[in-house]
């Protein structure tokens, strides 16, 4: 078991948002994390240079639903839900998180607060928890490591 796993697995950690620093294969992560109940979804930050190519590579990766607006709200909203996935928790590992803090820094701070902000209050009201790790270099030294 890795040591991802095992913290988080561990409920050391509560859902929230975190700085991962590790290299780890997200394919190996993901097989011992379904092997619990558990999902990995991997977001590709070189594909989100700007709000609305980060809309729509959250709405691929989390498979939202078609009612998403594709705005900050409807983020929101989808983040406080995530009833349409099966898995009991979920892993939103953000790679290259750099890119969209470095070309649209206005879309990160929006995305990382309303990420941490509702990653921090999922589990509760039968709302599946949700960690959300941020990988690569670039801003986010205030975000704890995990």
């Amino acid at each position: 078991m890795s040591r991802l796993t095992s913290t988080l697995l561990n409920g050391s950690k509560p859902p929230g948002m975190y700085r991962w620093l590790s290299r780890a294969h997200p394919a190996a992560i993901s097989r011992e994390l379904e092997s619990t109940g558990w999902q990995l979804h991997v977001l590709e930050g070189g594909r989100a240079k700007d709000a609305p190519t980060f809309f729509d590579e959250c709405a691929r990766t989390l498979e939202f639903p078609a009612w998403f607006g594709r705005n900050w709200d409807a983020l929101a909203d989808c983040l406080s839900d995530l009833s349409w996935l099966s898995a009991t928790t979920h892993v939103l590992l953000w790679e290259r998180c750099r890119v969209l803090a470095r070309r649209d820094p206005v879309a990160w701070a929006n995305a990382g607060e309303i990420m941490a902000e509702k990653a921090a209050e999922s589990g509760r009201h039968g709302v599946p928890p949700l960690y959300v790790l941020l990988r690569g270099d670039g801003p986010g030294d205030s975000i704890p490591l995990l």
